[in-house]
């Protein structure tokens, strides 16, 4: 998901929002860094990586590169019916490798955005809808099974993370709210009730297909298992003895990103959460921090070799169309 859709920027405050974010994401990096210093012992666990735990790790980035790209085709498909799934695939890591790289937050969200109005004319407007209706499905399904993780880690240890269990709880209850009320929003000039009727009104736009809703559910499903298995590949491969409901619960952690993301693609926010978990998933601190950064740095790999990639063919595609205008509309025949 695009953190920044659920940013609407008001011009008037947009640039203090702006420079308050790069702020905080710079003490966050700088933070990282020196933590990353004080802890250098935990870089020798490195050496306990094999060649095929890395392999591994990139085969599971791609499977859950491939199951968003589906995701994508399918809800962009209702709303132009001639999106092509290489489009999606090539869109989805271009979005990723813009995320990591750029300072400002969401620039993979401009991007796409971008592209699906040079080339299929798809409204800004209409692709934020939806993308906003999905949050929904995605705060329901993830806050449920991080709490059924929680639940599970306490029945086992006897151990509770109150402030976690609230947070899951926010993301939770505003959303079923939606569903069940479905409340009508007046227009207004405030970031959050923008915010708020945007999600409102993508949400009953996607509302429409019952079977899209399951199908989106299960998709955001899939992409929690296959994180959950990434991080715990990364941890035994740090020779960490684990079981899955941990590396789940921390996977469905990574919703708070989608309100707390103001460092590319997260970094620093990420591992604070993880280090925020350790009593319920009984792993040192700096142990989370540095599994998480492995998946990072393996991922990076990847997803800037085949971005960069997408994204000259997408930009080409973009630059051809606008110094021949008449494809755009030979493409709508």
């Amino acid at each position: 998901m695009e953190p920044s859709v659920l940013r609407p920027v008001d011009n008037k405050k947009g640039k203090f929002r702006k420079i308050l974010f790069q702020i905080l994401g710079l003490a966050v990096i700088i933070f990282l860094g020196w933590y990353l210093y004080k802890n250098q012992d935990s870089f020798q666990a490195i050496k306990n990586i094999s060649w095929q735990q890395i392999v591994l790790i990139v085969l599971l980035d791609f499977a859950a590169f491939f199951v968003n790209a589906v995701m994508n085709y399918f809800m962009l498909k209702r709303l132009e019916p001639r999106i092509s799934f290489i489009d999606c695939y090539g869109l989805q890591y271009a979005n990723s490798m813009l995320n990591k790289i750029l300072p400002t937050i969401g620039g993979g969200a401009t991007f796409k955005a971008l592209f699906l109005k040079r080339k299929y004319d798809l409204p800004y407007s209409q692709f934020v809808s939806v993308i906003t209706g999905l949050y929904i499905i995605s705060f329901i399904t993830t806050s449920l099974l991080g709490l059924i993780c929680i639940l599970i880690i306490y029945l086992q240890l006897r151990i509770m993370n109150w402030v976690l269990v609230l947070a899951f709880i926010l993301f939770l209850l505003p959303s079923l709210g939606i569903i069940i009320f479905t409340p009508k929003i007046p227009e207004s000039d405030k970031r959050i009730v923008k915010t708020l009727s945007r999600v409102i009104t993508g949400w009953n736009t996607i509302k429409q297909d019952k079977r899209s809703l399951l199908f989106y559910a299960l998709c955001f499903l899939i992409l929690l298992f296959l994180t959950a298995a990434q991080t715990m590949v990364s941890y035994q491969a740090l020779a960490v003895k684990t079981s899955f409901v941990p590396m789940l619960l921390l996977s469905s952690t990574t919703i708070i990103l989608q309100v707390l993301s103001f460092t590319p693609d997260g970094i620093g926010i990420k591992e604070g959460i993880f280090v925020f978990t350790g009593n319920l998933v009984q792993i040192p601190d700096n142990i989370l921090v540095l599994g998480s950064l492995v998946v990072r740095a393996v991922t990076m790999v990847t997803t800037g070799i085949i971005g960069a990639i997408c994204y000259l063919i997408l930009l080409r595609e973009i630059t051809k169309i606008e110094k021949e205008p008449d494809l755009l509309h030979a493409r709508g025949h």
